[in-house]
């Protein structure tokens, strides 16, 4: 075999050589000690007969929807977020082109000239390479794979941020809705103590009320008053956090007019044998994931490092004296320059490059691990509130029920002289504490259902 058909043999060994071997370390899995489900039963698990909801379906209010949307197109963090997303997009981009030779094209004119010699020109046209890395142990696959992964983790955590924001714009939503409701039933209280107090000024000018029950009157009534104007700046307050969320005013037609007996949200019961294998759909475990996968890359590349490299210098052309003799037969000339660059002393830089990033490989294990334990509390907490919440509204509501009856007695019984003013003040401040104690429970029931949402990773599995 003759020089000039050597180099092509060359370089298809060393392009053979390439991919000898990934140094990257086995996948490894969280170790938390989790259930197989999150309620016991004896049915068999439901992964297998389970369907998928998205967060979008889970707002059966219109106005609460388009909020959710109006924030989820001009949040500022979402911005952010994907102006990260972008940059871990074309960092991936630049270490998979690693993977290729870059070519050049140059074309370069010499003339050189001296005392007592003749001026002499060179003209070249050249296609080459320079320093490509033949990847004998995977060192710039596992560069481009920790890329990837990074980019496949900022992806999740945008999916995470817009997640979050969605529960807290529906939060900040049913909080208006129970303030605004809250309001309302203060001053209806305000107005009923407001008439108590105008029928005891009337009996105390006929005689028939003392002093005493004037001024208990007109002590009820002021508290009332009181509460009313607290609960109306609470309620602008939580306008305020809402519109802060979506990034703009909201006009009154997209905000709740009070919490009232609709649900805002709706879920379907999660039944038993509910696996907990769902909670891998949180945007934020596949995060986690993602980040465990790039450490274990990022150790293999530091590994790879303190083995020889393999580079690859080529380069060929036409070169000629004249201008017009570039592309003549014979002008051709072709080069190969293989290097091997062998480690041998760095006072251990590349050894404890190596310890540090299993290090970070354990970090990143560790906190998959803690996230996925704080994952499965946060599911478990918003099923053990939803399964007592229901007969908790149930007795509450039967509690402003039996107090509304009684208010109705006391009131007649109070203007036909059965019982004191102060049987009827009580008599009230029960009615009005019910009902209070009704509209923090609604609004813990419709908030556990986001809390839910959110814990399950923006959708929910039902038995099909």
């Amino acid at each position: 075999m003759t020089r000039r058909g050597m180099w092509p043999v060359a370089l298809a060994a060393a392009l053979a050589l390439g991919g000898c071997g990934s140094l990257v370390p086995p996948a490894e899995g969280p170790s938390a000690p989790l259930r197989d489900s999150f309620r016991a039963t004896d049915d068999p698990p439901l992964s297998d007969r389970a369907t998928a909801h998205e967060w979008d379906a889970f707002f059966t209010d219109e106005r609460l929807r388009r909020v959710v949307g109006l924030a989820l197109a001009d949040n500022r963090s979402l911005r952010a977020g994907v102006a990260a997303v972008e940059r871990a997009r074309a960092l991936y981009g630049i270490s998979n082109a690693a993977r290729w030779p870059e070519l050049k094209g140059t074309a370069s004119a010499n003339r050189q000239g001296g005392p007592g010699s003749s001026n002499a020109s060179t003209y070249t046209v050249a296609l080459g390479l320079a320093a490509w890395e033949i990847d004998l142990f995977d060192r710039v696959g596992s560069l481009r794979g920790a890329a990837l992964a990074r980019f496949l983790a900022q992806q999740e955590t945008q999916a995470s941020a817009r997640l979050l924001l969605v529960a807290e714009v529906a939060g900040a939503w049913l909080a208006l809705a129970a303030e605004r409701e809250r309001q309302r039933l203060a001053e209806q209280l305000r107005d009923s103590q407001q008439r108590t107090l105008e029928l005891s000024e009337r009996q105390y000018t006929l005689g028939a009320a003392s002093g005493l029950q004037r001024a208990r009157a007109q002590t009820a009534f002021e508290a009332a008053r009181g509460e009313a104007a607290r609960s109306a700046a609470a309620a602008a307050q939580a306008r305020l956090a809402l519109e802060l969320l979506a990034g703009q005013p909201l006009p009154e037609a997209l905000l709740p007019t009070a919490q009232g007996d609709s649900a805002a949200t709706a879920l379907p019961d999660v039944p038993p044998g509910l696996p907990a294998a769902v909670l891998l759909q949180r945007p934020d475990l596949r995060a986690a994931e993602q980040a465990l996968q790039a450490a274990a890359f990022d150790v293999g590349a530091a590994r790879a490092a303190r083995f020889p490299r393999l580079t690859l210098t080529a380069s060929a052309g036409t070169r000629s004296s004249e201008l017009d003799g570039l592309f003549r037969p014979g002008s051709g000339f072709w080069s190969l320059l293989p290097a091997l660059e062998l480690p041998i002393f760095d006072a251990g830089a590349r050894r404890n490059q190596v310890d540090a990033s299993e290090a970070t490989r354990r970090e990143a294990l560790a906190r998959y691990d803690a996230a996925l334990q704080s994952a499965f509390r946060e599911v478990a907490d918003a099923l053990a509130v939803r399964d007592s919440v229901a007969e908790r509204l149930a007795a509450q509501q039967a509690q402003v029920q039996a107090a509304e009856r009684v208010l109705a007695l006391s009131d007649r019984s109070y203007r036909l002289g059965g019982i004191s003013q102060l049987e009827l003040l009580d008599a009230q401040r029960q009615l009005a504490s019910a009902q209070q104690g009704l509209v923090t429970l609604r609004q813990t029931e419709q908030a556990n259902r986001v809390a839910l949402l959110r814990s399950l990773g923006g959708r929910w599995t039902a038995g099909g």
